[in-house]
Protein backbone atom coordinates (compact mmCIF):
# COMPACT_ATOMS: atom_id res chain seq x y z
CA UNK A 1 0.00 0.00 0.00
CA UNK A 2 2.76 1.83 0.38
CA UNK A 3 4.43 2.03 -3.45
CA UNK A 4 1.76 4.11 -4.92
CA UNK A 5 3.69 6.50 -6.81
CA UNK A 6 3.92 4.88 -10.58
CA UNK A 7 5.10 5.36 -13.72
CA UNK A 8 5.16 4.04 -16.71
CA UNK A 9 7.32 4.48 -19.64
CA UNK A 10 5.94 3.33 -23.30
CA UNK A 11 6.96 4.17 -27.05
CA UNK A 12 4.89 2.84 -30.70
CA UNK A 13 6.91 0.81 -32.40
CA UNK A 14 6.62 3.17 -35.90
CA UNK A 15 10.03 3.90 -37.18
CA UNK A 16 8.67 6.25 -39.97
CA UNK A 17 9.55 9.90 -38.44
CA UNK A 18 8.97 8.69 -35.08
CA UNK A 19 9.42 12.07 -33.53
CA UNK A 20 6.14 12.52 -34.55
CA UNK A 21 4.40 9.56 -33.06
CA UNK A 22 1.77 10.59 -30.84
CA UNK A 23 0.49 9.03 -27.22
CA UNK A 24 -2.54 9.23 -24.96
CA UNK A 25 -3.52 7.34 -22.21
CA UNK A 26 -5.86 6.46 -19.13
CA UNK A 27 -5.56 4.98 -15.89
CA UNK A 28 -9.30 2.78 -15.54
CA UNK A 29 -10.33 3.42 -12.41
CA UNK A 30 -8.62 6.92 -12.02
CA UNK A 31 -8.78 9.15 -14.65
CA UNK A 32 -12.34 9.51 -16.13
CA UNK A 33 -11.03 10.17 -20.19
CA UNK A 34 -8.22 9.40 -22.13
CA UNK A 35 -5.14 12.00 -21.41
CA UNK A 36 -2.94 13.04 -24.56
CA UNK A 37 0.33 13.23 -24.37
CA UNK A 38 1.68 14.46 -27.55
CA UNK A 39 4.73 13.13 -28.43
CA UNK A 40 5.84 12.61 -24.51
CA UNK A 41 6.52 8.79 -23.47
CA UNK A 42 5.75 8.89 -19.93
CA UNK A 43 2.96 8.44 -17.44
CA UNK A 44 3.46 9.10 -13.75
CA UNK A 45 0.56 9.15 -10.89
CA UNK A 46 1.06 9.87 -7.37
CA UNK A 47 -0.54 8.64 -3.88
CA UNK A 48 -3.09 6.04 -5.41
CA UNK A 49 -5.77 4.44 -3.22
CA UNK A 50 -5.68 0.57 -2.90
CA UNK A 51 -7.42 -1.27 -5.46
CA UNK A 52 -7.27 -2.49 -9.25
CA UNK A 53 -6.09 -0.33 -12.12
CA UNK A 54 -6.05 -0.59 -15.80
CA UNK A 55 -3.06 1.58 -17.32
CA UNK A 56 -3.82 1.37 -21.04
CA UNK A 57 -2.18 3.36 -23.81
CA UNK A 58 -1.99 3.87 -27.45
CA UNK A 59 -0.09 5.47 -30.16
CA UNK A 60 -0.53 7.27 -33.52
CA UNK A 61 2.02 7.26 -36.57
CA UNK A 62 2.77 10.65 -38.55
CA UNK A 63 -0.01 10.29 -40.81
CA UNK A 64 -2.14 10.56 -37.90
CA UNK A 65 -3.05 6.54 -37.92
CA UNK A 66 -3.90 5.51 -34.39
CA UNK A 67 -3.65 1.94 -32.74
CA UNK A 68 -7.15 1.65 -31.35
CA UNK A 69 -6.47 -1.73 -29.85
CA UNK A 70 -2.83 -0.11 -28.06
CA UNK A 71 -1.31 -2.06 -24.39
CA UNK A 72 -2.42 -2.38 -21.55
CA UNK A 73 -1.26 -3.49 -18.04
CA UNK A 74 -3.08 -4.49 -14.71
CA UNK A 75 -2.26 -3.02 -11.67
CA UNK A 76 -3.35 -3.77 -8.14
CA UNK A 77 -2.52 -1.91 -5.17
CA UNK A 78 -2.95 -4.30 -1.85
CA UNK A 79 -4.48 -2.46 0.97
CA UNK A 80 -2.33 -2.12 4.50
CA UNK A 81 -3.11 -5.05 6.71
CA UNK A 82 -5.53 -3.20 9.38
CA UNK A 83 -7.77 -2.79 6.31
CA UNK A 84 -8.04 -6.63 5.26
CA UNK A 85 -10.73 -9.04 5.13
CA UNK A 86 -9.57 -10.86 8.05
CA UNK A 87 -8.43 -8.02 10.29
CA UNK A 88 -11.84 -6.58 9.80
CA UNK A 89 -12.81 -10.14 11.46
CA UNK A 90 -10.39 -10.24 13.91
CA UNK A 91 -12.03 -6.45 14.97
CA UNK A 92 -14.95 -8.40 15.69
CA UNK A 93 -13.63 -11.15 17.80
CA UNK A 94 -11.67 -8.31 19.41
CA UNK A 95 -14.84 -6.56 20.01
CA UNK A 96 -16.40 -9.30 21.62
CA UNK A 97 -13.66 -11.07 23.61
CA UNK A 98 -13.52 -7.42 25.27
CA UNK A 99 -17.42 -7.81 26.02
CA UNK A 100 -16.47 -11.09 27.89
CA UNK A 101 -13.57 -9.59 29.11
CA UNK A 102 -15.36 -6.44 30.67
CA UNK A 103 -18.12 -8.90 32.20
CA UNK A 104 -15.41 -11.00 33.88
CA UNK A 105 -13.66 -7.86 35.12
CA UNK A 106 -16.43 -6.67 36.85
CA UNK A 107 -17.00 -9.97 38.78
CA UNK A 108 -13.20 -10.05 39.59
CA UNK A 109 -13.51 -6.71 40.98
CA UNK A 110 -16.03 -7.41 43.78
CA UNK A 111 -14.51 -10.73 44.19
CA UNK A 112 -11.14 -8.40 44.71
CA UNK A 113 -12.85 -5.96 46.71
CA UNK A 114 -13.93 -8.69 49.29
CA UNK A 115 -10.16 -10.16 49.31
CA UNK A 116 -9.29 -6.97 50.05
CA UNK A 117 -11.46 -6.40 53.24
CA UNK A 118 -9.44 -9.13 54.71
CA UNK A 119 -6.28 -8.35 53.41
CA UNK A 120 -6.58 -4.94 55.18
CA UNK A 121 -7.36 -6.51 58.42
CA UNK A 122 -4.10 -8.66 58.34
CA UNK A 123 -2.16 -5.71 56.71
CA UNK A 124 -3.03 -4.46 60.15
CA UNK A 125 -1.89 -7.20 62.49
CA UNK A 126 1.32 -7.18 60.38
CA UNK A 127 1.80 -3.53 60.92
CA UNK A 128 1.35 -4.30 64.51
CA UNK A 129 3.62 -6.75 64.35
CA UNK A 130 6.29 -5.11 62.07
CA UNK A 131 6.51 -1.88 64.75
CA UNK A 132 7.10 -4.16 67.55
CA UNK A 133 10.25 -5.40 64.95
CA UNK A 134 11.02 -2.31 64.33
CA UNK A 135 11.45 -1.20 68.10
CA UNK A 136 13.40 -4.20 68.48
CA UNK A 137 15.59 -3.71 65.20
CA UNK A 138 16.27 -0.25 66.26
CA UNK A 139 17.34 -0.89 70.01
CA UNK A 140 19.88 -3.51 68.15
CA UNK A 141 20.77 -0.58 66.06
CA UNK A 142 21.95 1.41 69.07
CA UNK A 143 23.49 -1.18 71.08
CA UNK A 144 25.61 -2.17 67.85
CA UNK A 145 26.58 1.43 67.44
CA UNK A 146 27.41 1.67 70.85
CA UNK A 147 29.43 -1.58 70.22
CA UNK A 148 31.44 0.29 67.62
CA UNK A 149 32.03 3.73 69.27
CA UNK A 150 34.11 1.00 71.57
CA UNK A 151 36.10 -0.52 69.02
CA UNK A 152 37.00 2.74 67.61
CA UNK A 153 38.17 4.25 70.67
CA UNK A 154 39.63 0.66 71.65
CA UNK A 155 41.32 1.48 68.23
CA UNK A 156 42.44 4.62 68.60
CA UNK A 157 43.92 4.06 72.33
CA UNK A 158 46.28 1.59 70.48
CA UNK A 159 47.67 4.19 68.72
CA UNK A 160 50.82 6.67 70.33
CA UNK A 161 49.25 8.81 72.28
CA UNK A 162 51.76 11.44 71.48
CA UNK A 163 54.67 11.47 68.80
CA UNK A 164 57.97 10.43 70.00
CA UNK A 165 60.36 13.47 70.30
CA UNK A 166 63.15 12.82 68.52
CA UNK A 167 66.23 15.48 68.72
CA UNK A 168 67.19 15.26 65.01
CA UNK A 169 63.62 14.71 63.89
CA UNK A 170 60.80 16.48 62.65
CA UNK A 171 57.18 14.01 62.77
CA UNK A 172 53.90 14.46 61.54
CA UNK A 173 51.04 11.56 61.11
CA UNK A 174 47.55 11.44 60.01
CA UNK A 175 44.99 8.91 59.49
CA UNK A 176 41.39 9.17 58.02
CA UNK A 177 39.56 5.65 58.28
CA UNK A 178 37.22 4.19 55.99
CA UNK A 179 34.18 3.06 58.64
CA UNK A 180 34.03 3.35 62.21
CA UNK A 181 37.29 0.83 62.66
CA UNK A 182 39.67 1.13 60.64
CA UNK A 183 42.69 -1.53 59.54
CA UNK A 184 45.41 0.66 59.32
CA UNK A 185 47.92 1.48 61.92
CA UNK A 186 51.22 2.65 63.07
CA UNK A 187 53.41 3.03 66.02
CA UNK A 188 56.74 4.40 67.20
CA UNK A 189 59.63 2.74 69.10
CA UNK A 190 62.36 4.77 70.58
CA UNK A 191 65.35 3.13 72.14
CA UNK A 192 68.02 4.30 74.70
CA UNK A 193 70.05 5.62 71.61
CA UNK A 194 67.92 7.38 69.89
CA UNK A 195 67.48 5.09 67.96
CA UNK A 196 63.86 5.71 65.84
CA UNK A 197 62.30 2.24 64.58
CA UNK A 198 58.65 3.11 63.08
CA UNK A 199 56.32 0.81 62.10
CA UNK A 200 53.23 1.32 59.33
CA UNK A 201 50.28 -1.26 58.68
CA UNK A 202 47.43 -2.54 56.69
CA UNK A 203 44.98 -5.00 57.69
CA UNK A 204 42.75 -6.69 55.20
CA UNK A 205 39.65 -5.70 55.25
CA UNK A 206 37.63 -3.41 57.15
CA UNK A 207 35.21 -2.95 60.25
CA UNK A 208 35.93 -5.34 63.23
CA UNK A 209 38.03 -7.80 61.91
CA UNK A 210 40.65 -5.40 60.55
CA UNK A 211 40.47 -3.81 64.28
CA UNK A 212 40.77 -7.29 65.40
CA UNK A 213 44.11 -7.92 63.39
CA UNK A 214 45.17 -4.24 64.45
CA UNK A 215 44.71 -5.06 68.38
CA UNK A 216 47.34 -8.52 67.44
CA UNK A 217 49.88 -6.35 65.97
CA UNK A 218 50.07 -3.95 68.12
CA UNK A 219 50.55 -7.00 71.27
CA UNK A 220 53.70 -8.21 68.89
CA UNK A 221 55.27 -4.72 68.23
CA UNK A 222 55.35 -4.07 71.58
CA UNK A 223 56.90 -7.44 72.73
CA UNK A 224 59.38 -8.30 69.91
CA UNK A 225 60.22 -4.54 68.27
CA UNK A 226 63.10 -4.16 70.85
CA UNK A 227 64.57 -8.11 71.03
CA UNK A 228 64.87 -8.95 66.74
CA UNK A 229 65.41 -8.17 63.66
CA UNK A 230 63.37 -7.31 61.06
CA UNK A 231 63.42 -10.52 59.81
CA UNK A 232 62.90 -12.26 62.87
CA UNK A 233 60.35 -10.00 63.70
CA UNK A 234 58.30 -10.79 60.48
CA UNK A 235 58.71 -14.28 60.92
CA UNK A 236 57.14 -14.23 64.54
CA UNK A 237 54.70 -12.32 63.48
CA UNK A 238 53.47 -14.27 60.63
CA UNK A 239 53.78 -17.30 63.10
CA UNK A 240 51.44 -15.91 65.96
CA UNK A 241 49.23 -14.72 63.34
CA UNK A 242 48.67 -18.35 61.88
CA UNK A 243 48.67 -20.26 65.48
CA UNK A 244 45.77 -17.43 65.97
CA UNK A 245 43.96 -19.33 63.26
CA UNK A 246 42.25 -15.70 61.56
CA UNK A 247 41.07 -17.13 58.47
CA UNK A 248 41.52 -14.85 55.69
CA UNK A 249 43.51 -12.16 57.48
CA UNK A 250 46.88 -10.59 56.68
CA UNK A 251 48.52 -7.35 57.35
CA UNK A 252 50.74 -5.30 55.22
CA UNK A 253 53.75 -4.31 57.51
CA UNK A 254 56.61 -2.23 57.30
CA UNK A 255 59.30 -1.55 59.29
CA UNK A 256 62.19 1.29 59.11
CA UNK A 257 64.82 2.21 62.41
CA UNK A 258 66.64 5.64 61.86
CA UNK A 259 70.46 4.85 63.03
CA UNK A 260 72.57 7.90 63.04
CA UNK A 261 72.35 8.51 59.10
CA UNK A 262 71.24 5.57 58.20
CA UNK A 263 67.95 4.23 56.90
CA UNK A 264 67.31 0.52 57.70
CA UNK A 265 63.79 -0.62 55.72
CA UNK A 266 61.88 -3.77 55.38
CA UNK A 267 58.25 -4.40 53.93
CA UNK A 268 55.66 -6.93 53.78
CA UNK A 269 53.36 -6.28 51.34
CA UNK A 270 53.14 -2.79 51.97
CA UNK A 271 53.62 0.34 49.26
CA UNK A 272 56.90 1.97 48.58
CA UNK A 273 58.35 4.66 50.82
CA UNK A 274 59.91 8.03 48.86
CA UNK A 275 62.57 9.55 50.37
CA UNK A 276 62.37 13.49 49.26
CA UNK A 277 66.50 14.11 48.51
CA UNK A 278 66.98 18.11 49.87
CA UNK A 279 70.01 18.43 47.81
CA UNK A 280 68.97 17.32 44.55
CA UNK A 281 65.29 18.31 45.25
CA UNK A 282 63.92 15.33 43.70
CA UNK A 283 62.27 12.01 45.35
CA UNK A 284 63.60 8.50 45.29
CA UNK A 285 60.51 5.57 45.51
CA UNK A 286 61.63 2.67 47.40
CA UNK A 287 60.31 -0.84 46.86
CA UNK A 288 60.47 -4.02 48.53
CA UNK A 289 58.45 -6.58 47.86
CA UNK A 290 57.34 -9.20 49.95
CA UNK A 291 53.90 -10.96 51.30
CA UNK A 292 51.92 -9.89 54.11
CA UNK A 293 52.38 -11.41 57.44
CA UNK A 294 50.47 -14.13 58.00
CA UNK A 295 50.55 -15.43 54.66
CA UNK A 296 53.53 -17.85 54.61
CA UNK A 297 55.66 -19.41 57.08
CA UNK A 298 58.99 -19.20 54.68
CA UNK A 299 58.81 -16.18 52.85
CA UNK A 300 62.37 -14.81 53.28
CA UNK A 301 61.87 -11.12 53.97
CA UNK A 302 64.40 -8.50 52.75
CA UNK A 303 65.86 -5.06 54.09
CA UNK A 304 67.70 -1.93 52.69
CA UNK A 305 70.19 0.86 54.03
CA UNK A 306 70.23 3.95 52.75
CA UNK A 307 71.92 6.92 53.68
CA UNK A 308 70.26 10.06 54.67
CA UNK A 309 71.19 13.40 55.06
CA UNK A 310 70.25 16.86 56.40
CA UNK A 311 66.91 18.06 55.20
CA UNK A 312 65.58 14.96 53.89
CA UNK A 313 62.26 13.74 54.23
CA UNK A 314 60.67 9.90 54.43
CA UNK A 315 57.55 9.26 53.21
CA UNK A 316 55.65 6.17 54.36
CA UNK A 317 51.72 5.84 53.64
CA UNK A 318 49.07 3.28 52.76
CA UNK A 319 47.46 2.26 49.81
CA UNK A 320 44.29 4.29 50.67
CA UNK A 321 45.32 7.30 48.69
CA UNK A 322 47.33 5.21 45.74
CA UNK A 323 43.98 3.60 44.98
CA UNK A 324 41.64 6.32 45.49
CA UNK A 325 39.07 6.24 42.62
CA UNK A 326 37.78 9.34 41.01
CA UNK A 327 34.06 10.19 39.75
CA UNK A 328 35.70 9.05 36.55
CA UNK A 329 36.91 5.58 38.18
CA UNK A 330 40.62 6.52 37.70
CA UNK A 331 43.14 5.58 40.29
CA UNK A 332 45.17 7.98 41.82
CA UNK A 333 48.11 5.51 41.75
CA UNK A 334 52.02 6.07 42.75
CA UNK A 335 53.25 8.64 40.09
CA UNK A 336 50.95 10.88 41.30
CA UNK A 337 51.85 10.37 44.64
CA UNK A 338 55.55 10.83 43.82
CA UNK A 339 54.96 14.08 41.76
CA UNK A 340 52.59 15.61 45.30
CA UNK A 341 55.62 14.94 47.43
CA UNK A 342 58.21 16.52 44.99
CA UNK A 343 56.11 19.70 44.84
CA UNK A 344 56.06 19.85 48.96
CA UNK A 345 58.74 18.05 50.09
CA UNK A 346 60.86 20.91 51.28
CA UNK A 347 58.37 21.79 53.79
CA UNK A 348 57.73 20.58 57.13
CA UNK A 349 55.94 17.26 57.59
CA UNK A 350 52.83 18.81 59.03
CA UNK A 351 52.65 21.16 55.50
CA UNK A 352 52.91 17.80 53.60
CA UNK A 353 50.44 16.13 54.95
CA UNK A 354 48.31 19.13 54.61
CA UNK A 355 48.71 18.77 51.43
CA UNK A 356 48.04 15.50 50.43
CA UNK A 357 44.63 16.04 52.27
CA UNK A 358 43.84 18.60 50.02
CA UNK A 359 45.24 16.89 46.93
CA UNK A 360 43.10 13.65 48.18
CA UNK A 361 39.95 15.73 48.87
CA UNK A 362 40.36 17.05 45.16
CA UNK A 363 40.54 14.11 43.42
CA UNK A 364 37.32 12.35 45.31
CA UNK A 365 35.57 14.99 44.46
CA UNK A 366 32.93 14.20 46.94
CA UNK A 367 33.32 10.75 46.28
CA UNK A 368 32.71 8.17 48.80
CA UNK A 369 36.34 7.18 50.74
CA UNK A 370 37.23 3.50 49.93
CA UNK A 371 39.89 2.64 52.28
CA UNK A 372 41.76 3.78 54.94
CA UNK A 373 44.38 6.82 54.29
CA UNK A 374 47.43 6.86 56.45
CA UNK A 375 50.31 9.01 56.03
CA UNK A 376 53.66 9.06 58.45
CA UNK A 377 56.39 11.81 57.53
CA UNK A 378 59.65 11.81 59.19
CA UNK A 379 61.85 14.88 58.04
CA UNK A 380 66.02 14.84 59.19
CA UNK A 381 66.65 18.42 61.17
CA UNK A 382 69.57 20.15 60.21
CA UNK A 383 71.15 20.16 63.13
CA UNK A 384 71.45 16.80 63.06
CA UNK A 385 71.78 14.35 66.39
Amino acid sequence: HWQNNISFEFVALHYNQPVKNKYSYILVNYDQDWRPAGSQRTATYTNLEPGEYFFRVRGSNNDGIWNKKGAVIRLLITPPWWKTTWSYLSYAVLLVGLFFASHRFQRIVVEKRERNRAQIREAELRAQAAEAQARAIQAENERKTIELEKARRLQLSMLPKQLPSVPYLDIAVHMQTATEVGGDYYDFYLDEKNDLTVVIGDATGHGLNAGTMVSVMKGLFIANVAQSDFKTFFENCTRTIKRLHLGNLYMALALLKIENDELIYSAAGMPPIFIYRNQTKTVEEVILKGMPLGAFDDFSYQDKHIDLKTGDTILLLSDGLPELFNEKKEMFDYHRVKAAFEKVGHETPEKIIDHFIDVAEQWRNGRVQDDDVTFVVLKMKENGR
